[in-house]
């Protein structure tokens, strides 16, 4: 059996690109996500999350302890799924 295709490794260029093929290659995709988070220190709730390039920021509402400055963390999970 192929191995699968890394996925950072596919096309971008348009009519190249999988998501336009209908459909997907046999042998699957590789994908090997790292994503970490971090309570910044005397912040009350606030947290960043961090992936590759890319920093999120989540805070609580003040009636448990936030700021209510950012989305709280479970809004995200929501965002994720109408992603």
């Amino acid at each position: 059996m192929e191995k699968p295709i890394p996925f950072r490794r596919a096309s971008t260029t348009p009519g190249e690109r999988l998501i336009g093929k209908p459909e997907l290659p046999r042998q699957g995709f590789a994908m090997h996500l790292v994503a970490g988070t971090e309570t910044l220190p005397d912040e009350y709730q606030l947290k960043v999350g961090r992936f590759m390039d890319h920093e999120i920021y989540s805070d609580e509402p003040r009636h448990i302890g936030g700021t209510d400055k950012y989305p709280p963390p479970m809004s995200y999970i929501a965002m994720g799924v109408g992603f």
